[in-house]
């Protein structure tokens, strides 16, 4: 039998609550066992398939074609024997049948598999001949030979802790909270109230009230059927005013908040069916598991390994069904007689608590992240990363992103921002900051027109230093350039910089793509991050990262998945040219916003959407010597109006 979770219950309107509903369980069966004969095996034909029987009857449950002495009294006891057993039931296998005088007796070989072990024993059964018919002489010992008539087995389920998650220097993030299930006990409540509770119940705390009133009609006549669990602050004031409603107080593993890096970490809960069917045996409804994000992901991790008690108890009744016995007090196992009075374990699996879940990200830096997007309506992501290690220290997504992890596998245009990597290419092409390109209004190419945006600093029109081609973010100049690039080595610059390759780093992690064209209007919208360009606010901080760091920077989040790069190796005048040309642009460009905060940024805008109806992704990059951001906003106006604010308020 499953130990059930202490809980606290707090019961309001007419009818108070009793008794938390017990949590129904399943079991099953693994291995087998081939019947066998031992080498004096000397019964008669008849016996040993009479035996047979038995053994096949036991494995099934079933004893009606198994030639019995007493079949009504066998098929009780085996029913009551089973009472506890949560669904589990041994093989059994007849091992031998051997004839003594005007009897045989069958030896029967039992195994159960539970977790990574096997329960194997042994009994033996008396078969007597009858009127031609040899028939077992029924005692419940044959099921376990410590059994009697006034006891039997009992299975109780033990798990292991559910292990936290930790962050940076082994913060707390994903601890042991109480929770509050909110629910309708339906033991106290007259059955012509339970649609109208439901009903009211479903609408006071915002769920869909045809939904929970169906699942309360189908629970039991004794079920408490939760509604929704909260925490302490979102109870509803006045959910006394719902006959039979009721809350049970319990623990959860659960972040600091309810929004705090729901997009990375997910949530645990209930186990409902879905979550049994994907266990395989290892999960029963009501056990805690992960629903979603890294809480699912590594949920096997985190949960641990459920541990079993097989153990001899009494019967309530012994001369009929019985439920199963309050809990035992399991003691060791192989002790020698069975007593009604005193539980005897036989076998016993130990439960393994979870193994906690290290991840990069640091509490402080990740609230600060989700305050500083707290005040976009729309969706909106921001990305820290540490340049010397790569680690993820926060990956913030705004309200309306929901539970959606877009800072981390979100698939947008980069705009501008990406003009970082193509500054690389140009540079591995021959070109210096100080290299002359021309800024003009409008450029085409391979027919198609290119533009700068509608508030570019015409002052800085004309023949102009690459280095202020980046700082003024000029889209003509770069699109100038086309012909010294090609896709192959724009996406090797844009590797250089940890972009382009997926990895698999454990989590949610998109690091974005470069087009691989030769039409050339396509490679000059991909020098200015659009056409086939697409990243992750992650990836694009993770080029900020290397040009931080002056090496390529893989931004990674799960401890044991930090990825390699293999792409070609920054030189150390690629980075003094990178540097360059993103301290110009905080020092006299559109990151002007950002002084005194960053040492690095650059700016971005990318439209999206249909002719006529387009619309702007606004980004921003930046970094210090000890960290590196990338904000997005899918709505913006411009990279240093939008983003720029965003990431103004998380430094400071």
């Amino acid at each position: 039998m499953p130990q059930n979770p202490v809980v606290s219950r707090r019961s309001f309107g007419k009818a108070a609550a009793g008794t938390t509903a017990a949590l129904a369980l399943g079991g099953g069966m693994l291995g087998s066992l081939a019947a066998c004969s031992s080498s004096d095996d000397n019964a008669p034909d008849a016996a040993r398939q009479s035996a047979q029987k038995l053994a096949a009857g036991l494995t099934k449950g079933d004893l009606k074609n198994v030639p019995l002495d007493d079949p009504a009294t066998a098929v009780s006891d085996l029913k009551v024997i089973f009472t506890g057993m949560d669904g589990l039931r041994p093989i059994t296998a007849l091992a031998s049948v051997t004839k003594d005088g005007d009897s045989c007796t069958a030896t029967l070989a039992h195994t159960l598999a539970l977790g990574s072990r096997k329960w194997a024993f042994t009994s033996t059964a008396t078969l007597n001949q009858d009127a031609g018919t040899w028939k077992t002489a029924w005692e419940p010992a044959i099921v376990h030979p410590q059994l009697g008539q006034a006891t039997r087995l009992r299975h109780t389920r033990k798990l292991g802790e559910r292990a936290p998650i930790t962050g940076n220097e082994g913060k707390d993030i994903v601890v042991k909270h109480t929770v509050h299930d909110l629910g309708i006990d339906k033991s106290h409540l007259d059955k012509t109230k339970w649609e109208a509770s439901a009903t009211a119940l479903a609408k006071l705390v915002k769920i869909d009230a045809k939904t929970y009133v169906a699942k309360v009609k189908a629970a039991g006549d004794q079920a408490f059927v939760v509604a929704i669990t909260v925490r302490e602050q979102d109870i509803p004031r006045n959910i006394d005013s719902v006959d039979g409603a009721s809350v049970v107080d319990r623990d959860l593993m659960l972040a600091s908040t309810r929004t705090f890096a729901i997009g990375l970490l997910g949530t645990s809960g209930l186990a409902d069916d879905s979550d049994v069917k994907r266990g395989k045996g290892e999960i029963q409804e009501g056990d805690v598991v992960g629903k979603s994000g890294l809480q699912l992901r590594y949920d096997d991790q985190l949960r641990g390994k459920v541990g079993h008690v097989i153990s001899i108890v009494a019967r309530k009744d012994p001369t009929s069904s019985a439920s199963p016995a309050s809990q035992p007090t399991v003691t060791a196992t192989g002790s020698s007689s069975a007593s009604p009075d005193t539980p005897q374990g036989l076998f016993s699996v130990p439960a393994t608590d979870g193994k906690a879940l290290r991840v990069t990200l640091d509490p402080d830096s990740q609230s600060k992240a989700e305050a500083a997007l707290s005040p976009v309506k729309g969706v909106a992501c921001l990305v820290a990363v540490q340049p010397g290690t790569g680690r993820i220290l926060a990956a913030a997504n705004s309200t309306a992103a929901s539970a959606n992890g877009y800072a981390t596998s979100g698939q947008y245009a980069p705009g501008s921002t990406f003009k970082i990597a193509t500054t690389l290419a140009l540079v591995r092409a021959g070109l210096t900051t100080s290299s002359p390109v021309n800024c003009s209004p409008n450029i085409t190419v391979n027919g198609r027109s290119f533009h700068n945006y509608s508030d570019y600093d015409s002052s800085y029109s004309g023949s102009i230093p690459l280095v202020d081609a980046v700082a003024q973010s000029c889209n003509t100049a770069f699109i100038s350039q086309h012909a010294k690039v090609t896709s192959a080595t724009l996406r090797k610059a844009a590797g250089s910089l940890g972009m382009g390759t997926d990895y698999d780093t454990g989590f949610p992690a998109f690091y974005g793509q470069v087009s691989d064209t030769t039409a050339a209007d396509v490679l000059a919208s991909d020098m200015i991050g659009q056409g086939g360009v697409l990243a992750s606010p992650m990836a694009m901080a993770g080029v900020a990262a290397s040009v931080a760091a002056g090496r390529t920077v893989i931004p990674w989040l799960v401890e044991g998945h930090q990825p390699k790069s293999k792409a070609t190796a920054l030189s150390t005048k690629e980075v003094a040219a990178l540097r360059q040309v993103m301290i110009a642009t905080v020092q006299k460009g559109s990151g002007r916003v950002l002084s005194g905060l960053a040492t690095g940024a650059k700016t971005g805008t990318a439209e999206f959407g249909e002719s006529g109806k387009l619309r702007t992704h606004a980004w921003m990059i930046c970094w210090t010597s000890a960290i590196a951001v990338a904000c997005m906003v899918e709505i913006g106006e411009s990279g240093s109006g939008t983003a720029g604010p965003l990431i103004k308020a998380f430094l400071s």
